[in-house]
């Protein structure tokens, strides 16, 4: 498997590359002008307010592999009810799956999205905020992802 990161490229195995990736961290590639080649075509892979996955990147992420019944419920769940929270207590519902397994599946999708082509590393694809009032997480889909899931047949 081949990847590039700015303009070097790299090969290795799949958990060879990613964890090269998270190990860079947000260390910035730099380059001088001189050595720079022209872009051909640019692509956003990061929403402009540079904490969420691009749409593109999402649909990406959605295409690359079969979704499980659960992930299917879980997405399907958070597009309906976007732009509204979700307590993680409606997902468990929703997906039939305890906290544990609700916590592994959140980490499957992370683990999907993370080893999609153009992800940027520190860039989500869920939002999410702690409720002391329900004593539970709340999920939702950003407006890049929403766009994704909402063409996608879940």
């Amino acid at each position: 498997m081949k990847a590039k990161i700015g303009h070097i490229e790299i090969e290795g195995g799949p958990d060879e590359i990613a964890l090269l990736i998270r190990s860079l961290g947000n260390i910035k590639i730099l380059q001088s002008v001189e050595d720079s080649e022209p872009e051909l075509e640019t692509e956003s892979t990061i929403t402009d307010d540079g904490q969420f996955v691009s749409t593109k990147v999402a649909k990406r992420a959605l295409k690359r592999r079969r979704l499980s019944a659960a992930q299917r419920a879980l997405l399907g769940e958070l597009r309906d009810n976007f732009p509204e929270w979700t307590s993680a207590l409606r997902l468990q519902k929703v997906t039939k799956y305890n906290p544990n397994q609700l916590g592994g599946l959140l980490g499957a999708i992370g683990k999907r999205v993370a080893g999609t082509d153009g992800y940027v590393p520190g860039s989500g694809f869920l939002d999410w905020v702690w409720d002391s009032a329900e004593n539970c997480y709340l999920y939702r889909l950003p407006s890049s992802v929403y766009e994704a899931v909402a063409q996608f047949e879940l």
